[in-house]
C-alpha cells in the first residue's frame, strides 16, 4: 500500500483538529492548511471527503471552518487512509473475498504473502486513534525542546 498525499494530508488536517477538540473550536481551513503545509484547494477537496463520512462538520461564512464531529479516540488512523485511499492492501488479490479475477489464486505462493502484509498494515492502523497520534505528537514535542 502507498499512501499518497491525500491521504497524508487528511491524517494531518484530522490530527490538527484533534488538538482543538476539546473546545468544539471551529477551525478555518486556511488555518489548517498553513499549519500544516497543505495547498487550501487540495485540502477543501479533501475536508469535503471527510464531511460527507461523519467525521467533521463546517461552519460556512464568517467564523467558519471544520471541526470534528467524533473524540479523537474514536477515529483510527485505518479508517481515515480507508477513506481517501480505498482498501488497504498491496495488490488487489490480498483481499479475503477476492473475485478471482486473475485464476491462479489457489496455486499462487505470493497471495500468501500479501494476505499476510495486509493483515499486519490493517492490525497496526485500525489500532491507532487519533488520541494516540496526539500523545506521541506532544511527546515528540516535548522532547525537541528538551535538546
Amino acid at each position: 500500500m502507498k499512501i499518497t498525499y491525500k491521504g497524508d494530508y487528511a491524517l494531518k488536517a484530522i490530527l490538527d483538529l484533534c488538538f482543538r477538540y476539546a473546545g468544539s473550536e471551529i477551525v478555518p481551513i486556511n488555518d489548517i492548511a498553513q499549519r500544516q503545509n497543505i495547498p487550501v484547494k487540495y485540502l477543501e477537496q479533501i475536508m469535503l471527503v471527510l464531511k460527507g463520512a461523519g467525521l467533521v462538520e463546517s461552519k460556512r461564512g464568517l467564523g467558519g471552518g471544520f471541526r470534528l464531529r467524533l473524540a479523537p479516540d474514536q477515529i483510527t488512523v485505518g479508517r481515515v487512509l480507508r477513506l481517501l485511499e480505498g482498501p488497504i492492501e498491496p495488490i488487489s488479490c490480498s483481499r479475503r473475498h477476492h473475485d478471482g479475477s486473475c485464476g491462479e489464486e489457489e496455486c499462487c505462493a505470493f497471495r500468501e504473502i500479501w494476505l499476510k502484509v495486509t493483515d499486519a498494515i490493517t492490525e497496526i492502523v485500525d489500532q491507532v486513534t487519533f488520541s494516540h497520534l496526539m500523545q506521541r505528537t506532544l511527546q515528540l514535542q516535548k522532547r525537541k525542546t528538551h535538546r
